[in-house]
């Protein structure tokens, strides 16, 4: 009996734990040290904590060696970066001069925990977790900021880091580290993006301008940068300016460059460039509940415009030619209607929605699909 309780507790001593370290076994070391760290006694020596913070540190990057290789493993302790981080502050608190053979102290491990703290928190932010990634991307500044990084990163982390504040509504910290993403020699063009877009959110257009210029400076032919610039123009109200900048935009690359360069032509009121253009975009991607709803507003405006030009057909005598152009309004209020199908199928709760696919049901007197969607409003 004595001898089953003697080898129960070495099972679970922090000797067991730094002899499976040492065999490279770190997942069972893991299990060995968190009972340890759970245990009154073994919990209150600075030595326990400095072993599981050296466990968890092998054992996430051993994890993330291994997604490296192989992008279908699964990580089966994805916390360990940030508690190899509060481990080896624990240790720390109980005896700053703890140390161990073959470990790290924690003066060393501190500021190099910095990048598998970063992929924790971008992982987590990928999982939309904001509060979490917000706590983890914490910590790898902190760890990063410890002293001249031996990996620079350019940016990147104030950018994620920032953006979890963004996503958290806390705008004024959002600021700051994008601020000093730009300050970390960030070339990530959404940094000046986002930051541009915080500026205009707080109407500071010098700022934004001065802005801009920078990014142009380090990007001169980014298509955003250059549709950021001719938006500035359009929210300053110098539409002019605006419309000459969003000529000289060399090419769209993406979708999201695609939607913006037709925002800015719907604001302009220019629909047929913006349908245009929202068209390409469907086409790449057709469950885009923004561009959908944007070609719904183009085509139904198109159409409204060319009822009006019908009429003066009309009233002019040019009977065929008003025929014709009633037909081709009437095909856009079709379309219309199929685009804010659409969108309503990816966005049911959007009340403005609703009510201008029902105005346009009845303009088409298409009265019973007109009286379902009502229906389902009031469900």
């Amino acid at each position: 009996m004595l001898t089953t309780i003697s080898l129960s507790a070495q099972k679970m001593s922090p000797m067991r734990a730094y002899s499976l370290f040492y065999e490279q076994n770190y997942v069972k070391a893991k299990e060995c040290i968190d009972a340890c760290v759970q245990d009154e006694k073994y919990g209150a020596k600075a030595n326990t904590w400095l072993y599981k913070a050296n466990i968890d540190y092998r054992l996430a990057g051993q994890e993330y060696s291994a997604k490296q290789k192989d992008t279908s493993y699964h990580i089966q302790y994805p916390n360990t970066p940030r508690e190899a981080y509060l481990a080896f502050q624990k240790a720390l608190s109980i005896n700053k001069n703890v140390e161990a053979s073959d470990m790290y102290s924690p003066a060393e491990a501190l500021p190099k925990l910095y990048p598998i703290l970063f992929i924790q928190g971008v992982n987590e932010l990928i999982a939309n977790n904001f509060e979490e990634a917000n706590q983890i991307l914490a910590l790898s500044v902190e760890s990063y900021e410890m002293q001249t990084p031996e990996y620079p990163l350019n940016g990147e982390l104030y950018y994620y880091y920032a953006y979890s504040f963004e996503m958290l509504n806390n705008a004024k910290q959002a600021e700051t580290y994008y601020q000093k993403a730009i300050d970390d020699g960030s070339e990530n063009i959404n940094v000046f993006i986002r930051l541009i877009e915080n500026y205009k959110n707080e109407n500071r257009p010098q700022e934004v301008l001065a802005l801009i210029e920078k990014a142009k400076a380090k990007n001169p032919n980014n298509s955003l940068i250059l549709i950021a610039e001719a938006d500035y123009y359009y929210w300053i109200n110098d539409a002019a300016k605006g419309r000459e900048l969003l000529k000289q935009i060399p090419s769209l690359p993406s979708p999201e460059a695609i939607v913006n360069v037709a925002n800015l032509y719907i604001k302009d009121e220019n629909y047929e460039e913006a349908e245009r253009l929202l068209k390409k975009a469907y086409q790449q991607n057709s469950n885009n509940y923004i561009v959908a709803n944007n070609l719904g507003v183009c085509c139904d405006n198109i159409g409204n415009n060319q009822y009006l030009e019908a009429n003066k057909l009309d009233i002019a005598g040019k009977k065929e030619e008003a025929r014709r152009m009633k037909e081709s309004a009437e095909n856009y209020l079709n379309q219309a209607a199929t685009y804010f199908e659409k969108a309503y199928a990816l966005n049911p709760s959007d009340t403005k929605l609703i009510l201008k696919l029902k105005e346009i049901y009845l303009r088409l007197q298409q009265n019973e699909k007109a009286a379902a969607l009502e229906k389902n409003k009031n469900q």
